[in-house]
């Protein structure tokens, strides 16, 4: 799918450029006539208008201070930025600069800037009454100021136009000092204004400062809330409770868990020696080796004597007395155990009671507390306030001191030498630009609204018919009306149309026999081509009986349908042309003297077909003419009448093909009533000349009888202007030379 985008890309590409060059070529003498029209008007000004000059002076515009001194917080202005260059340049043309530059250089008494009503505003006064609006002096003086920034510096042109070129460089440097002067008075006003506020409200601030310190001590005496090493002496006995409160807890926690295990040991039943503490004692490991050693001992003289014997009865009485002293130093041990733990949790809760009531303390002193930083707050900003003040004051009174503006003029102007106005190459190339762009504008307008027929794509688009052939002009019988010639030249229309021209009998047979006479001629080609097209229209039910007939008189569709019959006849075909044309009889007059026996005769019985007939010796063509009169009024009823549909039925006996040439279709009703008696219709209208509207019309009015029109002749075809359209395909017609 890319692929296939990408390789129709380069042809729309070439189509776009082909149908821009048709455009060209197509109105080229309009577009010629209009850029040249325009670029005279253009040069005939540049001539005819009075000289102007300009001269230009450079100025240089400091966005930064030039002393060391930081004083951009004091006065606006002074930013390096594009907002302070382009606010510089609306000064430069404002009045205040503008009234200096007039009062130094005495404008107002000088001629060239006095105020004269123009002539469109004294007729204005003269008509309406009323006085004429009249321009301020500076805005006449601004008039011919422009100031321009230079790119990517701070150098700005101060270029200024006038008739005279001392009077140019006079005021371009006029204008440049002005600035200047206006500069350095606003600075010097802004610098004193500021300084004055600054002193008014560096007072108000001191006692501002001096008001919410003493406020601050006021407040700190009265609740004691003395700061001692970074915070009230309530918090720091509450951070040291806090910390005691932390080891009692961990002191009572590790009495805790000695009585618990002690209490787990007898909860068991197990002995009171095998918890830690008994275990760590140095009086009970004394004791149990002295009983290890009598147990011993015991059992030595327990096998030498009876247990009896008072030397067993004072080893056991020793071991007793030491196992009642182990046990009662392991009672001592619990009871110290559970001592220290009594003793933690009271110290616990005394602590903890302590930092209670402190804390109650605190939480009163917090109220005092919060309002206290508020008031420090306060006093802070209004200390930090002021000393910024206080700078700024300091900064203002030393850039005081100065007395320029770093801005200065680079490059005076000089009294010029060449006019600037008016540019005769510049008007020359601009009107010429002007011209062809209105030039072309106007024939894309002209071929936008244009509402005529001219290709096979316009009669199927707008008609639903084929297009059965584009007859082309015939070659040397132009039209004589030099109306027509002059908007044919000027709109592409054609001089030459292939209707009957001429004024005598001999053209206009000539004119209807030229297909015939000339086989190798485009216009025979294109009658071919209609004759074929008829042919194929049906092939089920060959067309004989054929109407041929048009929107509006002047179409052409005679000389068609006569070279069509005589084409056809030559060409072996028995061809009968009746001619229905009731109400104007061109093509009857080159059949003899009509005016006996005609197609009227026949319709209303006073002779027969075969008497009313003529045939051209030598050839299958025959003509029924119409009558040589115009005071027929029911024509409509004839052709509609019995005896028409009759003539046709025994006409389709006797030949090859009818051809009908019948009044045109919206202004007369005659051929469609002869619609419902014929095999088929064929519409002609005139080639980029019939308005496609009036065409559209006739078909509706034809299609009362459906499927009866067969198809569309373009008349009047021009070749070589048919290339031009960007729909027109005119393959074909340079093979026949």
């Amino acid at each position: 799918m890319q692929n296939s985008l990408a390789s129709n890309a380069p042809t729309e590409d070439i189509i776009n450029l082909r149908l821009a060059f048709q455009y060209v070529r197509k109105y080229w003498s309009l577009i010629l006539g209009v850029t040249g029209f325009v670029t005279v008007l253009g040069l005939t000004f540049a001539f005819l208008a009075a000289p102007k000059y300009t001269a230009v002076t450079s100025v240089y515009i400091e966005t930064r201070a030039s002393n060391v001194v930081d004083v951009k917080a004091v006065l606006s202005g002074f930013g390096s930025d594009n907002k302070l260059l382009q606010s510089q340049i609306e000064i430069i043309g404002s009045n205040a600069v503008a009234k200096r530059v007039i009062a130094e250089n005495d404008l107002e008494n000088s001629p060239a800037f006095q105020s004269k009503p123009s002539l469109l505003s004294e007729v204005f006064t003269k008509v309406t009454g009323e006085p004429p609006a009249t321009v301020s002096l500076e805005q006449r003086v601004l008039d011919g100021l422009h100031v321009t920034l230079n790119r990517n510096t701070t150098v700005v042109d101060l270029s200024y136009r006038a008739h005279s070129p001392e009077m140019a460089a006079q005021l371009a440097n006029a204008f440049a000092e002005a600035y200047l002067a206006d500069r350095l008075a606003t600075k010097y006003d802004a610098i004193r204004q500021a300084s004055e506020w600054l002193s008014i409200r560096l007072s108000e601030l001191g006692v501002k400062v001096r008001s919410s310190e003493q406020a601050v001590e006021q407040f700190r005496n009265e609740f004691n809330l003395q700061v001692a090493g970074g915070g009230t002496i309530n918090e720091k006995q509450i951070a040291a409770l806090n910390q005691q409160l932390v080891y009692a807890r961990t002191k009572t926690a590790e009495a805790q868990a000695r009585v618990d295990q002690i209490d787990k040991v007898l909860v068991r039943g197990g002995s009171t020696s095998s918890f830690a503490d008994a275990a760590q004692s140095a009086v009970i490991t004394q004791l149990r080796a002295k009983a290890s050693e009598v147990e011993r001992k015991e059992a030595a003289l327990t096998v030498k004597y009876s247990h009896k014997h008072p030397s067993v009865v004072s080893v056991r009485s020793q071991l007793k007395d030491l196992r009642d002293q182990i046990e009662k130093e392991l009672q001592r041990i619990v009871d110290t155990a559970q001592n220290e733990l009594a003793v933690a949790k009271r110290r616990e809760a005394s602590i903890s009671d302590s930092l209670e009531q402190l804390r109650d303390v605190t939480n009163s002193e917090n109220h005092a507390q919060v309002y206290l930083r508020e008031l420090i707050r306060e006093a802070h900003a209004n200390r930090t306030l002021y000393e910024s003040f206080l700078a700024r004051l300091k900064e203002t009174q030393e850039f005081e001191k100065m007395n320029s503006v770093s801005s200065r003029v680079l490059s005076p102007a000089e009294v010029p030498s060449i006019a600037s106005f008016p540019n005769k190459k510049l008007f020359l190339l601009v009107s010429a630009v002007v011209g062809l762009i209105l030039g072309t504008a106007l024939a894309l307008l002209i071929e936008q609204f244009d509402n005529t027929l001219k290709s096979k794509r316009d009669v199927e688009r707008r008609l639903g018919l084929p297009l059965f052939s584009q007859v082309p002009l015939i070659e040397g019988y132009a039209s004589t009306s030099s109306l027509r010639s002059f908007f044919g030249w000027l709109f592409g229309k054609g001089l030459v149309r292939s209707k009957t021209a001429g004024n005598d009998d001999a053209t206009r047979s000539e004119v209807a026999q030229f297909a015939s006479e000339n086989p190798l001629s485009h216009y025979a080609e294109s009658i071919r081509a209609l004759r074929s097209s008829v042919k194929f229209a049906r092939m089920d039910d060959p067309i004989k009986a054929l109407l041929i007939t048009s929107a509006i008189p002047g179409e052409g569709k005679s000389t068609i349908s006569r070279n069509l019959a005589h084409y056809a006849a030559k060409a072996g075909e028995r061809v009968l042309f009746i001619d229905a044309d009731m109400r104007r009889q061109l093509t009857s007059e080159t059949q003899g003297d009509s005016s006996e026996k005609n197609l009227a005769d026949v319709l209303t019985g006073k002779v027969t077909i075969a008497d009313a007939v003529k045939h051209k010796e030598g050839s299958n063509f025959y003509a029924l003419p119409a009558p040589n009169h115009r005071e027929l009024w029911e024509t409509a009823e004839l052709l509609s009448s019995q005896a028409m549909k009759t003539l046709l039925e025994g006409a389709r006996k006797s030949f090859d093909l009818i051809v009908i040439d019948s009044p045109p279709v919206i202004p007369l009703i005659d051929s469609r009533v002869l619609s419902h008696v014929v095999d088929g219709t064929i519409l002609v209208a005139s080639w980029n000349h019939t308005d496609g509207g009036l065409v559209e019309q006739a078909k509706e009015l034809l299609d009362q009888t459906p499927g009866k029109t067969l198809g569309v002749v373009l008349n009047n075809f021009d070749v070589s202007k048919a290339r031009l359209n960007k729909h027109q395909a005119s393959y074909g017609y340079g093979y026949y030379k």
